[in-house]
């Protein structure tokens, strides 16, 4: 399973990187004599069409936040089924709703774990 990374040295505290699909494939294949399959998770466990693949899916919360560096996987702002719901957490990062209140929290967390 591929795992996209890129990063920008402006933001970010890794060394400047670019996501090129077809380096990343050229290596995978000099190195391990394979493809990779980079939608082989969406396939396998679905998230291509949320509404659908979500739908008899009950007691989930997808929450998501843009300074998650895995957010663009996410699924935002949308009723997946009555039974699941979507939210987009400003100024929230990678599991920052599911750790512990610290005073340091912006109120976008502390009212989305409300």
């Amino acid at each position: 399973m591929a795992m996209p990374f890129a990063s920008d040295p402006a933001t970010s505290m890794f060394p400047p990187a670019d996501w090129v699909p077809v380096d990343n494939s050229a290596m995978c294949n000099a190195t391990y004599g394979l493809e990779p399959q980079y939608g082989w998770a969406l396939t396998n466990y679905g998230g291509m069409v949320p509404k659908r693949d979500f739908y008899k899916a009950s007691n989930i919360i997808f929450s998501n936040g843009v300074l998650d560096p895995w957010h663009a996987g996410g699924i935002y702002r949308e009723q997946v089924s009555p039974r699941t719901l979507a939210l987009y957490i400003e100024h929230s990062a990678h599991h920052l709703d599911l750790r512990l209140p610290n005073a340091a929290d912006p109120a976008t967390v502390s009212t989305a774990r409300a």
